[in-house]
């Protein structure tokens, strides 16, 4: 009881901070050698703590416009960092960023690095204190690095996942199982392959997303074992939160497997699992559709009421804006 009473004291104290820092004008500027990156920020001398926001599947910069200005009005440098551009040839729409990969195959890792480098010359800008904030392919992102560098102290993943994931891409209708999504330094990450990517491209929004995932993990446990990202060498602050009835991949299992690997090394993670919602939990809002997510409108809106204000004040409290 003293816990909860705690963490919801916490989270108002981060609402009024955020409330009262609304009243103040955000600015954003560009990133020098990340084509459409932007770093959102409070106008005025103080240095504040970083948080990249990285994207899911949906790539470009959505993520970044949506929530880079939220951010940045609770006092965080935010950063917008597109990545990938889905590039479908004429079989979709014409990417909206061609300059950015249009394949989610070999995406490097460690450009984080190369990006906070960038980041420490830019006034207002505190990389000392250094967050992400992920959601499903975005939270595969964040997992990975916050398992290689330890000047990570803070993660926030929505619909995470444990392992590293097969690529894809144009190319790869005809080149299923041999690529992976990312790369550190130079090198493809060990992968675990899908089960029917391409019947599921053909099925189109029919497709059953969660038993691609699924399966193919079945079908590969070496490799599976292999791709396991090691969150257990991770040290720092990380909250995930998942739904049970996630369509996209296990998302609440995964969470589980996380927990379980950082307890065994004496590493704490806060776990926020909804057993009614699906994939779309990012955010606040009212109920909208939940065709692709899983769960019901109503039971992603709900988990995401509750979600958002223990977002709000975990990232206070381990970032301290």
């Amino acid at each position: 009881m003293f816990r909860r009473m705690m963490g919801v004291l916490a989270a108002v104290a981060a609402m009024a901070s955020a409330g009262a820092a609304a009243a103040q004008a955000v600015s954003d500027r560009p990133i020098e050698g990340f084509p459409h990156a932007r770093v959102w920020t409070l106008e005025g001398d103080s240095s504040r703590p970083v948080v990249v926001i990285l994207h899911g599947a949906e790539g470009g910069d959505e993520a970044g416009r949506i929530f880079g200005p939220e951010l940045a009005r609770m006092g965080y440098a935010a950063v917008g960092l597109p990545y990938y551009s889905a590039n479908w040839g004429d079989y979709g729409p014409p990417p909206q960023f061609p300059d950015l990969p249009g394949s989610f195959i070999d995406i490097p890792v460690d450009q984080l690095a190369r990006l906070r480098d960038v980041l420490r010359t830019m006034p207002g800008v505190d990389v000392e204190r250094f967050g992400l904030f992920g959601a499903s392919k975005g939270s595969e992102f964040a997992l990975i690095a916050g398992s290689r560098y330890s000047w990570i102290d803070s993660i926030v993943a929505y619909s995470p996942t444990d392992v590293v994931w097969e690529g894809w891409g144009l190319e790869m209708v005809e080149a299923e199982g041999t690529r992976s999504s990312f790369s550190f330094e130079g090198q493809p990450l060990p992968f675990t392959p899908y089960r029917g990517f391409v019947e599921g491209l053909l099925a189109g929004p029919s497709a059953d997303l969660r038993a691609i995932h699924v399966n193919g993990r079945a079908d590969h446990p070496e490799k599976a074992s292999a791709a396991r990202i090691p969150v257990e060498t991770y040290p720092g602050a990380l909250m995930l939160i998942a739904g049970g009835a996630d369509a996209q991949w296990a998302a609440s299992e995964a969470a589980e497997q996380i927990v379980a690997a950082r307890a065994s090394a004496g590493l704490q993670t806060e776990a926020l699992i909804y057993p009614a919602a699906g994939h779309d939990l990012v955010g606040d809002g009212p109920a909208r559709d939940a065709t692709r997510s899983g769960g019901t409108p109503e039971a992603n809106a709900e988990a995401r009421r509750d979600a958002w204000p223990k977002v709000v004040a975990f990232l206070q409290r381990t970032l301290t804006p």
